[in-house]
């Protein structure tokens, strides 16, 4: 008993478990929304729940790389760094203890930024997603309901990018346990809203208002541990904020561009296609788009909660400690990935079969080509978020070139050659191909003083 009540004492202050059991709960989730998803929603509806996503996922474009840079600084200072520096890390030897007053600043400006971003996704975003949905609205069974939905989701988009940020502060701060169990508690109300409202015949309105519900809670969680993790330490003086987001600005506008080129050459290309071929015929790619970007999420969660370590290692210098901490983790990402996509490939339409809904995923082949594409994606996210640790991103200018490969690419085989379905996972396939999913790995290992065969098979 004494070993049983350790091992649970353990799993409930481990972090990796807390991000498991939020990610077991999106899969689950996934699992429950799904279904009734495919059995609630027409043919067509379903196909606006999938624009619907691709839509509100240019929300984080709008914070234009400033939490990447945030969460990143609140590393160094956790871990000691005197002060900050636009690009690059500073030279002056970091302290043993966190830097209070430098957090209390990297708070404030945070509050004052996100409030201007926010409203500038509203606006904008409004505009953008308006005209799309306007061009496949009357497809859907009631153009009014759809018009009322996409109201609500962009004002819980909106909400989300302005009360998100607290979350990320406190994970930042490497209370990574903390923000993985208020992610979990948030996440789990905004499920069973949705899934009482689709129950209930919600519709396209589900999902929205329990995206909004589980956002407000997460804030009002992560808002008092960050007050509370700070409260009984000397807070900097006051009108320094603007200058800290000056020089936060040069990697964030970095990384800003880098996740709009990101979001480009993956939305748009879906738009088209939606919009050339049909809400019901773009509906099979969004299920396994969406069944792939679980998987993913899954394997995501052994680097997600060390990243802010990770930091910290960078700020003091101690690569040895780095690769250390890395080395099996980055192991265990892809395993995980293989397992869940392969099981997804073998299992998924058996599974949609006993569902009864009568829709499908993509043909297992384009199935197996799609989840390439993102393990692919994978090792380029591990190796340029790493290599972003030292407050660098050499990614930016290749990242944007190869969007814009993988663009002309999606019309090319698109509108002349017709090739359908291909005509989405090839482009990233074929452009990533050429530099990303491979330089990257060369580069990130060296930037832990090693390379990248040392690396994988621990021979430093």
């Amino acid at each position: 008993m004494a070993n049983l009540a350790a091992f649970a004492k353990r799993v409930r202050h481990s972090a990796v478990a807390w991000s498991w059991v939020f990610n077991f709960l999106r899969l689950a989730g996934g699992l429950l929304l799904l279904p009734l998803l495919l059995t609630r929603l027409s043919e067509a509806d379903l196909g606006m729940y999938y624009v619907f996503l691709r839509l509100v996922a240019l929300v984080p474009i709008f914070d234009f790389g400033f939490s990447v840079s945030i969460g990143r600084h609140v590393s160094y200072a956790v871990g000691g760094a005197r002060s900050i520096q636009a690009i690059g890390l500073t030279a002056e030897t970091a302290g043993d203890t966190p830097n209070y007053p430098l957090l209390w600043q990297l708070l404030v400006a945070s509050r004052r930024l996100y409030s201007l971003m926010a409203l500038a996704a509203f606006v904008l975003l409004g505009a953008w997603g308006t005209w799309n949905v306007m061009a496949t609205v009357d497809q859907t069974d009631d153009p009014s309901l759809t018009w009322l939905a996409w109201g609500i989701a962009l004002a819980a988009a909106t909400f989300e990018l302005y009360l998100g940020w607290w979350n990320a502060f406190l994970r930042g701060a490497n209370q990574v346990v903390a923000a993985s169990r208020y992610a979990v508690t948030g996440y789990a109300v905004q499920l069973g809203v949705a899934v009482g409202l689709l129950l209930c015949g919600g519709g396209l309105l589900s999902l929205p208002i329990g995206t909004l519900a589980g956002g407000l809670l997460i804030r009002l969680l992560s808002r008092r541990a960050c007050l509370r993790l700070l409260g009984n330490h000397i807070s900097s003086p006051a009108g320094g904020e603007w200058q800290l987001i000056r020089a936060l600005w040069p990697n964030s506008w970095r990384a800003g561009l880098q996740f709009l080129s990101s979001y480009i050459g993956v939305t748009v290309p879906g738009l088209l296609f939606a919009s050339q071929y049909g809400l019901e015929t773009f509906a099979p790619y969004g299920v396994s788009n969406q069944v792939m970007t679980i998987c993913m999420g899954m394997a995501l969660v052994w680097m997600q909660v060390k990243w802010p370590q990770v930091g910290q290692y960078r700020a003091r210098g101690d690569l040895v400690a780095m690769r250390r901490l890395l080395r099996p983790r980055f192991w265990f990402q892809n395993l995980t990935f293989v397992s869940l996509a392969v099981c997804a490939i073998a299992l998924g339409p058996t599974l949609l079969g006993w569902i009864g809904s009568g829709k499908q995923l993509l043909p297992s082949d384009l199935l197996g080509l799609l989840a390439l594409v993102f393990l692919l994606d994978l090792q380029f996210t591990f190796w340029t978020t790493l290599i972003s640790t030292e407050n660098r991103i050499p990614s930016l200018w290749p990242t944007v070139a190869t969007q814009i490969l993988a663009l002309g690419l999606y019309l090319l085989f698109s509108l002349v050659f017709n090739m359908g379905y291909l005509a989405l996972i090839l482009p990233p396939l074929a452009a990533g191909g050429l530099f990303n999913y491979w330089y990257w790995m060369f580069r990130g290992a060296r930037s832990m003083g090693t390379n990248l065969v040392a690396f994988l098979l621990h021979r430093d």
